[in-house]
């Protein structure tokens, strides 16, 4: 949770938190996301954090196309930044870089990273 998280942040800014926040692992997911996202973020209004969450599903979906296409394997890092950035132009380094270790990890773990 972010109990620290600075008040002044720039929506864009906000968003990559939420987007971090939206892919989190392990006990966290237990919590639904809309909940999890409107105890980080009060302030933002519950359609704004729909609309996030409605976003954060299509760069699942894209993820899931570049662990599909064999992750790492078959993209570089900085091709998915590029690819990720053209369609969701609000991610940060640390968004971009939380989304290559998802598209990686599917990639190994359903084994889309393997040479046939």
């Amino acid at each position: 949770m972010w109990l620290f998280r600075k008040p002044n942040l720039d929506l864009d800014e906000q968003k990559n938190q939420a987007y971090l926040i939206y892919a989190e692992w392990g006990p966290k997911l237990r919590i639904p996301r809309e909940q999890r996202l409107g105890s980080c973020f009060p302030h933002i209004s519950r359609d704004t954090r729909a609309a996030w969450i409605a976003e954060f599903k299509r760069i699942d979906s894209e993820v899931w196309k570049v662990a599909e296409e064999g992750g790492a394997k078959s993209c570089t890092l900085e091709v998915f930044k590029v690819r990720m950035t053209q369609i969701f132009p609000f991610m940060n380094q640390d968004a971009l870089s939380k989304a290559w270790f998802l598209a990686s990890y599917y990639a190994w773990h359903d084994g889309y990273d393997t040479s046939t």
